[in-house]
């Protein structure tokens, strides 16, 4: 029973939440090697992509014109158009980078758990982080008067997290190690995930308690942009007949790297407008424990 419980997904996000308020210390074992536990699990996600995908250019760029329309247009305007009536300037700072940010990564490997289209998921978040490199600072230039945001940041989270997982995915795919790799890859995607976010909320677990006012205020309008938006996609897309591209698209709507804009926001601004962004790093956990409960119901029907 208790070893069932340890490979049920929900169980194991869930736990990963509180530990992280009740235990967070142990954060600061984890948090300087994040970034290799997020490779090794884009590596192990990456291994149902095909690159043959990216010779097709014209698929790639109408994908990943979505994913920027999903993403930067859409979620952009709806977080900016609320924020500005809504905090002062450091915490509206806060909502400026979360606009600013592409699309988690985490859309690669829970398009894999949920059986949604892995090549359009992986175009629209190459094609995401490429534009990233001149949308990102742009959006933080015009809407926090001038402040800038180094492109190199953008292409070195780039090639880490994605470029460089995706080279040695191939290597997984080798025919006496993919058996291997087929038995393992939901455990380490899960157990791999679970960590990452633990992490994430254990750095930040401070900051969303300081300030109890601001972080109910971003409670709400990242309940809009994760569960509003996306319970109302997957409404008005309900008859759509094709639905692993249904839970792509609506991956790319409702995750953004909540590590990427924590990371940008305290290097552009004061600790206090990284509450949105940590805010967001729970409301992404939560938001992936209702679809794997859903698509796991919808599955069994």
């Amino acid at each position: 029973m208790f070893l069932k419980l340890l490979q049920n997904r929900n169980v194991i996000l869930i736990s990963a939440l509180i530990f992280a308020f009740l235990l967070p210390g142990g954060s600061k074992y984890i948090s300087d090697y994040t970034l290799y536990i997020l490779a090794v699990v884009m590596i192990f996600s990456l291994t149902g992509v095909k690159l043959n995908l990216l010779k097709d250019y014209k698929s790639t760029l109408k994908v990943s014109g979505e994913a920027i329309l999903y993403n930067f247009i859409f979620q952009g305007i709806l977080l900016l158009g609320i924020a500005y009536f809504s905090f002062d300037k450091s915490i509206f700072n806060g909502f400026v980078v979360l606009a600013a940010t592409p699309p988690g990564v985490a859309v690669i490997p829970f398009t894999y758990t949920f059986k949604g289209n892995q090549d359009f998921s992986f175009r629209g978040i190459l094609g995401a982080y490429l534009a990233s490199v001149i949308l990102s600072p742009l959006i933080i230039y015009v809407f926090s008067e001038g402040v800038v945001l180094n492109p190199m940041i953008i292409i070195g989270v780039t090639v880490k997290i994605i470029v460089v997982p995706l080279i040695l995915s191939r290597f997984l795919l080798i025919k006496k190690i993919y058996p291997v790799t087929e038995k393992i890859r939901g455990k380490i995607i899960d157990w791999g995930f679970a960590l990452i976010i633990y992490t994430a909320v254990a750095v930040n677990r401070d900051l969303i308690f300081n300030d109890y006012i601001t972080v109910l205020k971003s409670v709400g309008i990242l309940f809009l942009s994760t569960f509003g938006t996306g319970v109302f996609f997957l409404f008005i897309h309900r008859k759509t007949t094709d639905k692993k591209l249904i839970i792509s698209k609506n991956l790319m709507l409702t995750i953004k790297s909540s590590g990427f804009a924590i990371a940008v926001t305290l290097i552009l601004f004061e600790e206090k407008s990284a509450i949105p962004a940590a805010v967001m790093s729970i409301f992404v956990l939560l938001w992936l424990i209702t679809l794997n409960i859903y698509y796991s119901k919808k599955n069994r029907t």
